[in-house]
């Protein structure tokens, strides 16, 4: 393929990724509660069908604390697949987190339609205190350097975490989720799969050997940073006009 025929496909594909942002939380909202004991927090992740159909969804609910004395991170996600009847409110998923002077505590709603479209998003950022607590929609707050993690094995949490070691060293902050997702394949495998913002930048056959994810994991750094540097391009053309 020419040089000038790639531009033409990328340029839509980085374009669109910039609108499907601006349409989240239109037809399904997504919504993060917090309520407090003591040293916990209580988290609980809700969904709302804002229209009069009937939709097939599914959730990831990630609890993201990043240490601010070492920068270690450590990400604990929940999954689920759910239905919302017209105009329904419903609870997809509870969990309790212990809160700590030493962490920063991202917590991470997503909500994905049937076709695995990223619909819904809320994002809220605790720190060490109660008052500091800051819950600011998609217009006050940009999403910088996360990386969800839903994988199922021991292999798929063993890429994610040299992936997310990469990222962090590289420093990419790129302004758009990554997703690590693993799935069921022929026999006893798993596909391992890297999203960006819905759109798949690389996916292979899971191998335990600790080498070859590595390299795996090192070809899909270098095609991340290579999406967030066109994206950045595209922004930076479209505010020229």
């Amino acid at each position: 393929m020419k040089r000038n025929q790639l531009h033409i496909l990328i340029f839509p594909l980085l374009f669109s990724t910039i609108l499907h942002a601006q349409i989240l939380n239109t037809e399904v909202k997504a919504k993060i509660e917090l309520s407090y004991f003591e040293e916990m927090v209580s988290v609980t992740g809700t969904a709302e069908n804002l229209d009069d159909g009937i939709k097939n969804l599914s959730y990831t609910l990630s609890v993201i604390k990043k240490n601010k004395q070492t920068t270690n991170t450590s990400n604990n996600s929940q999954n689920g697949e759910f239905t919302l009847n017209p105009n329904e409110k419903k609870i997809l998923s509870t969990t309790k987190i212990n809160q700590s002077t030493k962490d920063e505590i991202i917590i991470l709603l997503l909500i994905y339609d049937d076709n695995d479209v990223m619909v819904g998003k809320d994002r809220i950022i605790v720190e060490e205190k109660k008052s500091d607590v800051l819950n600011k929609n998609e217009t006050e707050l940009e999403i910088t350097g996360i990386v969800s993690d839903d994988t199922k094995t021991k292999v798929g949490k063993d890429f994610y975490d040299i992936y997310f070691s990469k990222y962090n060293s590289e420093a990419i902050k790129g302004n758009q989720i990554v997703q690590i997702e693993e799935q069921l394949n022929i026999g006893r495998t798993t596909i391992l799969k890297i999203t960006i913002d819905n759109k798949l930048i690389s996916e292979f056959i899971a191998n335990p050997n600790e080498e070859f994810l590595s390299q795996k994991a090192e070809e899909a750094i270098q095609i991340t940073k290579k999406y967030f540097k066109d994206l950045e391009k595209l922004k930076n053309r479209i505010e020229q006009y």
